[in-house]
């Protein structure tokens, strides 16, 4: 056979060196299926691995947001919180489920086909998970199922395009197999390289080339601009978890704080006592609890008004805080009672000694703005003492006792002759 006279080909463009030769119908038939089942595989699975990406996102979103209700067992909070979620990212079922297995809340999308969802189950599953964390311990998991919608019409678009490019193929390479191969070979080739390139090496910066044929063309075209929006909705994503991070942070510092005085709530004090008790138990340490009322301050209330006593309030909680150690804890239970955590705890005498501090540092009178004190406004104390595990062995009981001894020294206060 005379051999062909090579053309010199466009800069750029591939040879027709390089073209098979006239009458290899199946070659090039087998050829374009394969290069058409690379690039759907490789147009898959990264959109599998952009949508686990997302997921994973919206997981730890959903872990941090929720991480009160997990705490609290708050089902319906959680419930609430994955019913948005689900709506909004349009997923195909969510749940929250305990460290010890218990579900406390699911979730499930629209209904999807069986036989679809099985299949896409066994081959491409979409699901993702993220642990629930406070201080430092896994309280449960968030497991999510996305919706393979996306996968299915993005199978089924590339599977249309594979068959229609097979009956063009068919009949354009009857005409002129060499040609169309070169035209179409080379690119294909080159974008289903570069698809695994960043499914490999998740470079979604890197861009497809176009080829010489539109189709092609229009091919890189819209798989770039898929990259463009993998790469926006991931930094939306990542913007939204910075967000939803910095609220979280500020309404659990919020959540662990007295409103008005900024010492710790009740909430927040019961939980550190019970931890205090717990480590003084395993360690055998001890620890104090100071119970603290403020002597006459329904009198400065009816006197001065609810203004005035919320100011003692706060200045009384300034002082408890300045004579205590940095890390004792000062709290607030509520109205004028006010409790110290003193941990650790050498002595009990020790925790006498806070008593005087504490005592000494409210004796002076409230300064109430640019007027100066009003007479009489000084937040005089009564304070009972508790130690373990003299006076309790628990939270509760501990809490107990020092109320208690605060009600008897506020009777012998009262008993005592007045000077």
């Amino acid at each position: 056979m005379t051999p062909r006279s090579e053309r010199v080909p466009p800069t750029g463009l591939p040879t027709l060196a390089m073209l098979l030769r006239r009458g290899q119908l199946r070659v090039a038939t087998v050829t374009l299926l394969v290069v058409g089942s690379v690039l759907t595989l490789g147009m898959l699975l990264s959109l599998r691995l952009s949508q686990l990406h997302s997921l994973e996102l919206i997981a730890r979103s959903i872990a941090y947001s929720g991480e009160a209700a997990v705490v609290f067992r708050d089902a319906a909070a959680a419930e609430e919180l994955l019913a948005e979620v689900v709506a909004r990212e349009r997923l195909a079922g969510a749940r929250i489920v305990l460290a010890g297995g218990a579900e406390l809340a699911g979730r499930e999308g629209r209904p999807r086909h069986a036989l679809l969802a099985g299949w896409t189950e066994r081959l491409l599953p979409l699901q993702a998970r993220a642990e629930v964390r406070y201080q430092g311990r896994v309280l449960g998991y968030v497991e999510l199922h996305g919706d393979d919608a996306l996968l299915m019409r993005a199978l089924a678009w590339a599977l249309a395009a594979v068959l229609l490019g097979m009956a063009l193929s068919g009949l354009a390479v009857l005409r002129g197999t060499q040609r169309l191969t070169a035209l179409l070979e080379t690119p294909l080739r080159e974008l289903a390289a570069q698809s695994r390139a960043i499914r490999q090496q998740r470079a979604f910066d890197r861009r497809a080339q176009g080829g010489a044929v539109q189709e092609i063309a229009a091919l890189a075209a819209d798989f770039n601009a898929l990259l463009d929006e993998v790469q926006a909705r991931e930094a939306e994503l990542l913007r939204r978890h910075a967000a939803l991070q910095t609220d979280h942070e500020n309404l659990s510092h919020r959540a662990r704080r007295d409103g008005l005085t900024g010492v710790a709530n009740r909430a927040h004090f019961e939980q550190c006592l019970r931890e205090a008790v717990e480590r003084a138990r395993t360690e055998g340490g001890g620890l104090g609890l100071l119970f603290i009322d403020a002597d006459r301050f329904k009198q400065i209330n009816d006197e001065y008004g609810h203004e005035v006593g919320d100011r003692v309030l706060v200045a009384l909680a300034q002082r408890l805080r300045g004579a205590v150690r940095e890390h004792d804890l000062v709290a607030r239970l509520g109205g004028d009672e006010f409790v110290v955590l003193i941990e650790p705890l050498r002595h009990a005498e020790d925790a006498w000694r806070v008593v005087q501090q504490i005592e000494q540092a409210v004796v002076a009178p409230v300064a109430l703005g640019p007027g100066g004190s009003v007479d009489g406004v000084t937040p005089g104390i009564s304070v009972g003492v508790a130690v373990y595990p003299e006076h309790g062995d628990s939270a509760e009981a501990l809490l107990r006792a020092a109320d208690g001894a605060m009600y008897r020294r506020k009777r012998r206060d009262r008993a005592a002759p007045q000077s």
